[in-house]
C-alpha cells in the first residue's frame, strides 16, 4: 500500500514538472523591446489594412447587390447572407487589429520612457 502512495505521488509530481516546463520557458525568453513592440505594431497595422480592403470589398458587394438583386436570381439570398456574414467577420478583424496595434504602441512608448534609479545620485537608465 505504501508503495503504491509513493508511486502515484512521485508520478503526480512528475506529471506536473512536464506540464509546467514548457510555460516556464516560454516566458523565460519572451522580454520585448520598445523595437520589438514597434515591429508589431507595425505587422498588426498591415494586417489591420488588409482587412479593411477585404471590408470594403465585401461592402461594394452587398451593396450591389441591394441595388440590383434582379441580377442575382434564385441564389441572390444566399450571396447577401454569405456577404452579410464575410462583413461581420471582417468588422471583427479590424477591431482586433486596432486593437493590438493601440497596445503595441503603447506599451512600445511604456519601455522607452526613461527610468531611474534610486541612490545618492540620480542616474537615468535605459
Amino acid at each position: 500500500m505504501k508503495t503504491q502512495k509513493t508511486i502515484t505521488v512521485t508520478s503526480l509530481i512528475a506529471a506536473l514538472f512536464f506540464v509546467a516546463l514548457p510555460f516556464s520557458a516560454a516566458n523565460a525568453g519572451e522580454v520585448l523591446t520598445a523595437q520589438d513592440h514597434v515591429q508589431m505594431a507595425k505587422h498588426h497595422e498591415a494586417l489591420l489594412e488588409e482587412a479593411q480592403v477585404k471590408l470594403a470589398e465585401h461592402l461594394a458587394a452587398l451593396e450591389d447587390y441591394e441595388d440590383r438583386p434582379y441580377y442575382y436570381g434564385r441564389r441572390g439570398q444566399d450571396f447577401q447572407s454569405h456577404e452579410k456574414a464575410n462583413i461581420r467577420e471582417y468588422e471583427k478583424i479590424v477591431a482586433e487589429n486596432k486593437a493590438q496595434v493601440e497596445l503595441h504602441y503603447k506599451l512600445a512608448a511604456e519601455n522607452q520612457e526613461p527610468k531611474f534609479v534610486s541612490g545618492i545620485n540620480k542616474t537615468q537608465v535605459n
